[in-house]
């Protein structure tokens, strides 16, 4: 009988294949712990590298972290505001506690001065703040600001923005600066215009502009060359003068809110006083969005999309009546998600 096929050897590196080779059996043993000495090597170098690379990630977090909350500004009198305000209300059932219904305020962000002076900032803009004995500073760094200066004959306040500076003593006035055009309106006393290079304390020449109440200017770069004829100062109408305010009126965002919250949140916020005139009406969920001062677009939204009347009882007073009809569905509309009272 033929000899069968002959096992080929294992490797010369392999620790079990001591029976084909000559070595003794310390030999053997001793490539065995060599071999795992190695492993151990491995799985040491791997935990050091996974180790390193854990501590790599995690500075780097830090930093990220650490950088992004130095870089945000905050809303002092020192320091650079920005953003507007949202407040958001949220009203429970008291049947319900799960069951809310939510009212968003939206308005400019204000900030209360050292000297009694009020700051509205519109959208993203930004002002530093620098008061000394003698004088008051305020430097738009960008976007659109409104200023209610308190009466202060000892320390002008100086608005600057880009190479524009507006002084005033006691008034109110919004000052924008794009890029490096600056619109300046006054809504309340009187301001002077001037270049920001001259000291606001020491005035030796008249300014490049008065501007009064209900009046503005648009000052550019070469408005400011010493070769400029004089700035043009124009009488803002009363539609364009509320246009250019707007901003500055707050605004309501309902999102299926009981008309109780509607009504208490508009008088606390609008020009007039609504009443209900049944407890029950108050249950009526509603949504849309208007400004605290459009009594007609809540009025109309109400009648249009709620059967809801108003009945005047003066000037700047009405009373909402209960639905002329029920509606129960959900339907889209131009104020978003509208749903009537299913009582």
């Amino acid at each position: 009988m033929a000899d069968g096929p002959t096992t080929p050897p294992l490797s010369p590196d392999h620790a079990l294949d001591w029976p084909g080779r000559t070595a003794t059996a310390e030999a053997v043993l001793a490539a065995v712990e060599r071999r795992v000495q190695r492993r151990r090597e491995w799985r040491r170098r791997a935990v050091i590298a996974t180790t390193s690379l854990a501590l790599v990630l995690l500075a780097g977090f830090t930093w990220l972290h650490t950088d992004s909350a130095a870089s945000s500004p905050a809303l002092t009198a020192s320091a650079s505001s920005s953003a507007p305000s949202v407040v958001r209300i949220l009203a429970a059932a008291a049947s319900s506690p799960a069951l809310t219904a939510s009212a968003t305020l939206m308005q400019p962000a204000r900030q209360l001065l050292a000297d009694g002076s009020q700051i509205e900032l519109n959208g993203d803009a930004q002002v530093h703040v620098e008061f000394s004995s003698a004088v008051r500073r305020v430097t738009i760094l960008r976007g659109e600001a409104h200023f209610k200066i308190a009466h202060e004959t000892t320390r002008p306040f100086v608005v600057v923005a880009g190479e524009v500076s507006v002084r005033a003593v006691g008034t109110a006035f919004a000052v924008r600066l794009v890029r490096s055009k600056v619109d300046v309106f006054v809504t309340d006393g009187r301001v002077a215009v001037d270049r920001a290079t001259l000291d606001p304390v020491r005035i030796p020449t008249p300014p490049l502009a008065f501007v009064a109440k209900g009046a503005a200017v648009a000052i550019t770069p070469a408005d400011l060359l010493p070769e400029a004829p004089a700035l043009v100062v124009v009488e803002v109408p009363e539609p364009e003068q509320t246009e250019r305010l707007a901003w500055r009126v707050p605004r309501l965002e309902f999102n299926d809110t009981p008309l109780r919250e509607v009504v208490i949140l508009f008088n606390r916020h609008g020009n007039v006083h609504l009443r209900l005139a049944s407890p029950t009406l108050g249950e009526l969920r509603v949504s849309g969005f208007v400004r605290a001062d459009n009594t007609s677009a809540l009025l109309q939204l109400l009648r249009a999309d709620y059967g809801v009347e108003a009945q005047r009882l003066s000037e700047h007073a009405f009373v909402l009546n209960r639905p002329r009809f029920v509606r129960a569905d959900f339907h889209k509309g131009f104020f978003g998600p509208v749903r009537g009272d299913t009582r």
